[in-house]
């Protein structure tokens, strides 16, 4: 059924829901909630309040604001009047994103007060102050986010193929890239991962991704099934824990290391967990070992998946109706064609480690103002994701780690996540990230940046001891440092860059 909304916009999308499910719970927030009938009748009037700021057709409107309604509102209202969204990502430093403003062409602005020091930087770019709008509570000027306006009676008419959104990456591995994106890639992901995945009309979603990495995903099903989301900011486990059971959350998306403070939150405070059937993780490896740990805790499937900015979301997952593979991230969603590929452009063999190229008509064509970046990622339809992967026999995809992470230790090729793999298996290993470093002598080596469990006795010989017996020898990390704590991005992925910035320091032990 949902295949025949594929080419649906998104405004069109919710109006069908507003009549299919009036009364029934679509946007669920911290403190405000709506029906599909009141989102609707919102988006409505937030589209009114964009046309008489003059955004209309191929506007691209930045979103700088934290994760709350007025997030997927503004979405859908720019979707009604045909502007384009774009995703701010507050955590940048100015200068990134007055050139994101620049490359995407934002020429109007939805923000709140608390991020008044960014906008300062930007206002040369937003000349007209009718277009510099801001949600807060009473806050007044000559953009009004809360202005009682007559519901919108425009008379723009979006075509599936319209650009809906510039969909950017999140900038940590160097400058951040808009993906174009039209509503049709939305559906097409939105229904490919319903279908493949098991996403049901009852299903009450949560999305714990940073705001600004893939906004779309916070809605893009639900809006199709008529399913309700929750929207909050929940980068704390507590706040997540107490949405969970107030809202009777069944499926909930974020990286694996949120899932373990939420276990470490649940083991300290308890917490009604009954409601989840499945939790979605993305952006990092799962071993085999916490899929079981993390099913058993909570009572619900724990699906791995592979997404990125260019695939429009998910394109690797373990199907609800297919095999599984603990330690894989599953394979292609449906719709999405995929390749491994050698240094030399032919495919790996099975087992081989090679670069996973993707296909599908949720993958965009490239991103805007950057034809450079376009085309050394997008040839011939493919997209280049700079993942390091292998197949197995059954088709079941390994991640191996990012083509720019591995290592050439004598010659040889090292990929990061094997030793990684090994030493988070430390019973006194609480984290673990490894990546390049130098020797004078031996040239490019392993480096291990170790967060030890309260009280361990691990020194840097027990560490390469450990790894000694489990692996090549030339694969030991000549580096061992104790660190109090491996840093992370807001989204909750280990801040690799930032980690590998910091001097090496083989006597490093922050255990105290």
């Amino acid at each position: 059924m949902l295949d025949a909304l594929v080419d649906v916009p998104l405004g069109d999308l919710l109006r069908r829901c507003a009549a299919n499910w009036p009364g029934k719970s679509a946007l669920l927030g911290d403190e405000r909630t709506y029906t599909w009938a009141q989102l609707d009748a919102e988006v409505d009037r937030v589209a009114s309040v964009f046309a008489r700021a003059g955004i209309g057709e191929g506007d691209a409107v930045g979103f700088l604001l934290v994760k709350r309604p007025e997030v997927a509102i503004g979405f859908l209202a720019c979707a009604r009047v045909g502007a384009i969204h774009v995703p701010v990502n507050f955590k940048l430093h100015p200068d990134q994103v007055a050139d994101q403003f620049r490359t995407a062409g934002v020429r109007a602005v939805v923000t709140e007060v608390q991020f008044d020091s960014l906008l300062k930087h930007l206002l040369p770019m937003l000349p007209d102050p009718r277009r510099i709008i801001y949600v807060d509570e009473g806050r007044r000027g000559e953009g009004r986010w809360d202005a009682e306006l007559p519901a919108w009676k425009g008379n723009f008419v979006a075509h599936p193929d319209s650009v809906v959104y510039y969909n950017y990456t999140s900038g940590s591995t160097g400058r951040p890239k808009g993906a174009v994106t039209t509503h049709r890639q939305i559906n097409v992901n939105g229904i490919a991962t319903a279908n493949g995945l098991g996403f049901e009309t009852d299903d009450v979603y949560l999305g714990m991704f940073s705001v600004f990495a893939h906004p779309h995903e916070l809605f893009h099903r639900s809006i199709l099934t008529g399913g309700a989301f929750v929207v909050a900011e929940t980068l704390n486990p507590r706040v997540a824990a107490e949405l969970i059971a107030r809202y009777r959350i069944t499926w909930t998306m974020g990286v694996p290391s949120f899932y373990e403070m939420l276990l470490d939150f649940r083991d300290a405070h308890g917490g009604d967990y009954s409601s989840l059937r499945v939790l979605e993780a993305g952006g990092a490896y799962v071993s085999p070992e916490t899929l079981e740990r993390m099913e058993a805790a909570f009572s619900a499937r724990f699906l791995p998946v592979w997404g990125s900015t260019e695939t429009t979301g998910v394109g690797l997952g373990m199907l609800a109706h297919g095999a599984r593979r603990p330690g894989s991230s599953g394979k292609p969603i449906p719709g999405y064609a995929i390749r491994v590929v050698r240094e030399d452009g032919t495919d790996a063999p099975t087992g081989e480690v090679g670069e996973l190229w993707m296909k599908g008509e949720a993958v965009v064509s490239g991103y805007v103002g950057q034809p450079e970046e376009t085309a050394a990622q997008f040839v011939d339809g493919w997209y280049q994701t700079r993942d390091l992967v292998r197949l197995d026999d059954d088709g079941f995809v390994f991640f191996a780690g990012r083509r720019s992470e591995m290592l050439k230790i004598g010659g040889i090729r090292v990929f990061p996540l094997e030793i990684e793999q090994v030493l988070a298996q430390h019973p006194d290993v609480r984290g673990v990230l490894v990546v390049r470093a130098e020797e004078r002598l031996r040239g490019e080596v392993a480096r291990a940046i170790v967060q030890a469990a309260p009280g361990s006795s691990l020194t840097v010989r027990k560490v390469q001891a450990y790894c000694r017996e489990r692996m090549a020898n030339y694969k030991v990390p000549r580096i061992v440092e104790f660190w109090r704590e491996i840093p992370k991005l807001p989204n909750g992925k280990i801040d690799k860059k930032a980690a590998a910035s910091v001097p090496v320091d083989p006597g490093r032990d922050e255990r105290g």
